[in-house]
């Protein structure tokens, strides 16, 4: 069993004498003969190799080399490093224990953010010569955002402005299916999503054209939605514009761009980068109607491959009843996809639904009806070339009016742990009674190279909105054991009996997994805390973490490092596994926070 102890954090430093300068990170806690780094910092966010160094009172030992601080503890205490530049000095605040090891969850270093700027997001990177471990995020409501790319003890590379801004808000925008409609082949709307009923009518999705209603930026500019590292080092930022979507790759080096993948259209929420750096990320393009499965080329930013996905649509024939040569009314859209991954086999994954139906009429009556509906789930290797699977197929047709049929969901699909993929997808029932609730199921293939198997695992849906995209829902514990939530209901399957070990169903907040556990168990958060659960399904919650009063908040019990006393709790935005190194957490910003960064040791 996991067992932690509570929190010792380190103090805050204190302000600088100078904003043109600063210390990375800003707090530090060591034991005595045990050594740290730091360094110091310009204005542009790069390092200043000929600073000077002092410490008060002296019970620490200071070496310095190539711009570096390396701090020994002497004796314990608290202290204040100073670092005295041309462009100013900063001070950072170095706390030093006589223990034999820290304590579990101890605070190592802290880093506050940007003046006039707050924590965002993080993402690990790649490891390369440059000796960057991770990528933070930072935004305002009067700038644009900034990266600053950042070692693994908290020592700043570089920092660097993106053309992007960034908000909490920005992370959560969605944007409804497009399509078109079509009267005797002729357009006459778009952003238009129609179904059959049962009644030969169309029911419409939404309408809007008005990008604003989206929380969209002026045209020109562009939100951030996603991060994520590269395989060379840098990184990639997904983001969002008024009209058009874009990939940018930032250099690992020095954060400049690399270049920029503009779309002609939409890209989805989710992407994949395989060995090579390219991404993979499907596309939508709203004139005509289509989607595919793009991949750019990590080096050049490139389109290298697409891969057309089949059309889906909605076809009312006879729907003007006084005019027969006049009366075909067609809904055209692109198809959905679910999240992409990039198997062990260097291949590229994702699935795709296709929703093709038909209804005529003669005289106003009903004359017959087609139904088909497919989940699909492609394979593309490195070289280009695709692979189409029929996973999952519904079809339907008959005389008389339109039978509605049951309905699936594209979904997440990650590595099965033997060569093969898991397919996460939703299933609803078409034939639920009118004054009964919607029945829906949590559904995952297993699909190997040569066998399929289906398995209903004991949730009602994958995510509320049933065709709502999602790719955190699924996790690999040890032996291959998934790990799944709905973020409600947590399950242990074994994919391989097709059983549930076990189902958690926490009395209030929603569950995120974080990561599996050594010992074959699940880390999650849930109500503002950190939740062990063994392999036996035992719930333990981390001692270094409490409820907070936003559910979507992680609280970190807070205690003075050398006295013990109990201090506010620190109020995280999110908290990530740094593996080998241990835990990197974004505090919340104006009202519960100073909106930086701090890094947690679990030993």
């Amino acid at each position: 069993m996991l067992l932690l102890a509570p929190v010792a954090p380190a103090a805050f430093a204190q302000t600088t004498s100078s904003t043109s300068v600063s210390i990375t990170p800003n707090t530090l806690t060591l034991l005595v003969d045990r050594y740290k780094s730091l360094s110091v910092v310009d204005s542009s966010g790069s390092p200043i190799e000929d600073a000077q160094w002092s410490v008060e009172p002296s019970i620490a030992e200071l070496t310095v080399e190539n711009g570096e601080v390396r701090v020994r503890g002497l004796r314990q205490g608290r202290a204040i490093l100073t670092a005295t530049t041309e462009y100013g000095s900063a001070t950072a605040v170095v706390s030093i224990l006589s223990e034999t090891k820290l304590p579990p969850a101890t605070i190592e270093w802290s880093l506050d953010p940007t003046p006039g700027y707050e924590s965002l997001m993080t993402v690990q990177s790649v490891p390369t010569e440059s000796g960057i471990a991770v990528y933070s995020i930072e935004w305002s409501k009067s700038a644009n955002a900034m990266v600053r790319a950042l070692t693994g003890d908290g020592q700043q590379r570089w920092k660097t402005e993106l053309d992007a801004t960034a908000s909490p808000a920005g992370l959560k925008i969605r944007l409804p299916p497009s399509g078109e409609l079509l009267m005797n082949h002729q357009r006459i709307s778009d952003h238009t999503q129609i179904l059959i009923g049962s009644n030969d009518t169309f029911f419409a999705g939404n309408n809007s054209t008005d990008p604003s209603r989206y929380g969209l930026p002026a045209d020109g500019k562009y939100i951030l939605i996603r991060i994520c590292g590269a395989n060379s080092g840098g990184m990639y930022l997904l983001e969002r514009g008024r009209f058009h979507d874009r990939i940018v790759k930032l250099n690992a080096a020095d954060g400049k761009q690399d270049w920029v993948y503009q779309s002609a259209g939409r890209l989805g929420d989710s992407w994949t980068v395989n060995g090579s750096d390219d991404v993979g990320i499907a596309e939508t393009l709203s004139s005509p109607p289509s989607s595919a499965f793009l991949i750019v080329d990590g080096q050049t930013g490139g389109a290298k491959f697409k891969i057309p996905f089949p059309v889906s649509s909605s076809t009312l024939t006879g729907v003007r009843c006084a005019d027969p040569t006049n009366n075909v009314l067609t809904n055209i859209r692109p198809s959905i996809s679910g999240s992409p991954f990039t198997n062990t086999d260097g291949n590229m994954y994702l699935q795709v639904e296709v929703h093709v139906e038909s209804s005529e009429l003669q005289a106003c009556k009903a004359k017959q009806y087609s139904f088909d509906e497919k989940l699909m789930l492609l394979r593309l290797t490195p070289q280009g070339e695709p692979e189409w699977k029929t996973f999952q197929h519904i079809h339907a047709d008959g005389d008389g009016g339109f039978a509605v049929q049951d309905r699936l969901f594209a979904g997440e699909t990650i590595p099965d742990g033997f060569g093969g993929v898991l397919a996460a997808w939703t299933y609803v029932d078409a034939h639920t009674k009118s004054h009964d609730p919607i029945h829906t199921e949590a559904r995952v293939s297993r699909i190997g190279a040569e066998d399929q198997r289906d398995f209903i695992l004991p949730m009602p849906f994958w995510t509320p909105g049933l065709n709502s995209p999602f790719d955190r829902n699924m996790v690999l514990g040890e032996g291959n054991v998934l790990y799944a939530t709905d973020g409600v209901l947590l399950v242990r399957f074994d994919t391989q009996t097709g059983l549930a070990d076990w189902v958690r169903h926490p009395p209030t907040g929603t569950i995120r997994l974080s990561h599996a556990t050594a010992g074959g168990g699940v880390l999650v958060t849930n109500a503002g805390e950190l939740t062990y659960f063994t392999a036996k399904g035992d719930g333990v919650r981390i001692p270094w973490s409490e409820k907070t009063e936003d559910l979507d908040d992680i609280g970190i019990v807070q205690t003075d490092v050398f006295d013990h006393t109990l201090e506010p709790p620190l109020i995280l935005r999110e908290i990530n596994l740094l593996p080998s190194l241990g835990y990197l957490g974004v505090e919340e910003g104006v009202g519960k926070g100073h909106g930086g960064l701090i890094f947690l040791t679990v030993q």
